[in-house]
């Protein structure tokens, strides 16, 4: 057996792994970037500046620093992971500087270049102040935690911060818009919790969803500062009404650990893990504005009912042939990407002699980052009540589309019924009239009849005199005329479908909660929240006469204060909903609070539909 000498294996293996890295530079996208240890110091403060690159690349050309003192660089190092048997290699050049005088000034773009093409770097400012104060927040945040005697460095609240931003600040009415909020971090968090959810007042929201239910932390460079981010909220919103909307702050909690500025600690303190502290901090994202534009009337179409979006209508219609007190199914089914949900039933123009009830709604729908996709279908049974011939008129249906700025109507299909006469409807009954021949059998038939038969007296028929044959007459009347004052009254109720809802409100949370149960018992936390929540906001609605898109605290605590209802109640009302809303993200589900806010629910909803019976 012959065996390679070690140095040329080495070699070997070297110049392999050499050449894998060559393949992998080549292969994946070239991206050259920027970052500042610090955008915000003061006079003599050093800070630095950082240039990478994740390929190989040459002619490395800096920006202008002459704004400042140069105290080394450039310095040139190079890193190379392995994740998941996926290979990345970076080369940085860094300079240490320092500011030279109080201003605004601008780092310019640097260049590179890769093969035959040039990368530039975006340029970014750095604010020079006289001060050794604290420097302000980055980024945007609110961090509203202060403490002048804490035994931190100064610099944390500066280096963690929350940030919102959304997608779109000029909508439609209608058009759905993404705001997302995350946390921008330099320093190491052992722990967090959101401590107020934002208010999405003029919404209509929708929530995410993480399949992971756990933030990733990845790196973001933001004003030339690379930061550690971690996504906490992304929300799909669609405003209800124009004009300029607010979007409240998202508020958390976080803990962070860092090094204590105490004194007293030695070398043992910090070899065996000591000299840090931890820090609880407040941080808050900023209040946004967004511009909502009312949909134009001009070419608003007569049958347009608020859908909003890019959408199709499907219609089709089940058993076209059929016979009287027979039904048959007739679907509209619009799919597409838009306010899906907030979609109301069609109102259908049937012939007279065609009953239909109010029909099955049915949602295939997914919400993601990329807005509310998916199906909606009303599902209508028709009934016709006599035989003939019935067109049902096509439904032509229009919706606005944002991208377009105009309405678009879609045609609909016309549908032909033939309706035969059913088992039960009404015949002519035919009697076959007497003929000659029955009658001269019918004379052969004729006896003597005797007269000196004996006299019978007829005997008094008491019922027919009695009390009770004139009530057996007289009941059913009563009856019919009970009946039909009922059935009036039902007809009428019915059609109110706002009062059907104020009747059926209690029992339907009574559902809801009793689902919560089932989730409370086995402890799934997410899930026994969210029915929580809709139970309460669902029986709230119903009973208020509201949609559940214009339905907010606010609206709520107003209508229940016309409604007489006392403070005390609106306010756990109120908190118990927060608590729904808090529990549904908090990153720790405690058991407790699921047993609380059931009881608690169960006690709200029993005390209001006491006080709101009508």
């Amino acid at each position: 057996m012959k065996f390679i000498p070690i140095a040329k294996f080495e070699i070997k293996l070297m110049l392999l792994l050499s050449l894998m890295l060559w393949h992998v530079a080549q292969a994946q996208e070239a991206s050259f970037t920027a970052t500042v240890s610090k955008n915000r110091v003061v006079v003599g403060e050093q800070f630095q500046v950082s240039f990478s690159i994740n390929t190989n690349a040459s002619n490395f050309n800096a920006p202008d620093l002459s704004n400042f003192i140069t105290y080394s660089g450039p310095n040139q190092s190079s890193s190379m992971q392995i994740i998941n048997g996926s290979v990345s290699q970076t080369i940085s050049i860094n300079y240490v500087l320092a500011a030279k005088k109080e201003g605004k000034f601008t780092i310019g773009a640097a260049s590179i270049q890769v093969g035959n093409k040039l990368f530039n770097t975006k340029p970014f400012a750095i604010e020079v102040g006289k001060g050794s104060g604290q420097a302000a927040p980055q980024g945007g945040g609110n961090n509203t935690a202060k403490n002048s005697n804490s035994a931190y460095p100064e610099d944390v609240e500066s280096n963690i911060f929350m940030r919102a931003t959304v997608s779109k600040n000029k909508v439609y009415q209608g058009e759905q818009l993404l705001v997302t909020y995350k946390v921008y971090t330099r320093l190491n968090i052992v722990d967090n919790a959101l401590s107020k959810a934002p208010s999405f007042n003029g919404f209509w929201s929708e929530e995410v969803p993480n399949p992971t239910r756990q933030s990733e932390l990845h790196s973001e460079v933001l004003d030339g500062i690379q930061y550690q981010v971690a996504e906490i909220k992304r929300t799909i919103l669609i405003p209800q009404r124009s004009g300029t909307l607010t979007i409240d702050p998202l508020e958390m909690e976080v803990v962070t650990r860092v090094k204590s500025k105490s004194r007293n600690n030695n070398f043992f303190d910090q070899f065996f893990g000591g000299g840090y502290q931890d820090v609880k901090l407040s941080i808050a994202s900023k209040q946004l504005k967004v511009e909502v534009m009312p949909l134009p009337e001009k070419g608003k179409p007569e049958q347009f009912n608020g859908a909003v979006g890019q959408l199709n209508i499907e219609a089709s219609i089940k058993n076209n042939e059929l016979k009287t007190d027979e039904g048959c199914n007739l679907t509209y089914t619009i799919s597409g990407k838009g306010n899906l949900k907030l979609l109301e039933a069609f109102k259908l123009k049937l012939p007279a002699d065609i009953e239909t009830y109010d029909p099955k709604i049915t949602d295939k729908i997914n919400v993601s980052a990329d807005g509310v996709k998916g199906s909606r279908t009303f599902d209508y049974l028709l009934i016709p009540r006599y035989a003939g011939n019935y067109t049902v008129p096509a439904l032509p249906f229009s919706y606005f589309d944002p991208q377009k700025g105009q309405y678009v109507t879609l045609p609909g299909p016309e549908f032909l019924l033939k309706v035969a006469k059913g088992a039960g409807g009404d015949g002519m009954s035919v009697s076959r009239g007497t003929e000659k021949e029955d009658v001269k059998l019918l004379g052969n038939d004729i006896r003597y009849i005797k007269t000196n038969m004996p006299v019978f007296a007829r005997k008094q028929n008491a019922l027919f005199s009695s009390d009770f044959f004139w009530l057996l007459l007289i009941i059913p009347a009563i009856c019919y005329v009970l009946f039909l004052i009922w059935f009036r009254k039902y007809k009428k109720d019915y059609a109110d479908e706002l009062g059907t809802k104020k009747r059926k409100a209690n029992s339907m949370a009574q559902k809801q909660l009793k689902l919560a149960n089932d989730f409370l018992q086995k402890n799934e936390y997410n899930a026994f929240f969210d029915e929580v929540f809709k139970a309460i906001y669902g029986y709230i609605a119903s009973k208020l006469s509201l949609s559940p898109s214009e339905l907010n605290k606010e609206k709520i605590k107003l209508q229940l204060e016309i409604k007489s209802i006392d403070t005390n109640t609106i306010t756990q009302l109120l908190e118990l909903l927060e608590v729904c809303e808090f529990a549904r993200f908090a990153p720790v589900k405690d058991g407790n609070k699921m047993k609380e806010a059931y009881d608690k629910s169960v006690e709200l909803i029993s005390i209001l539909q006491s006080k709101l019976k009508k």
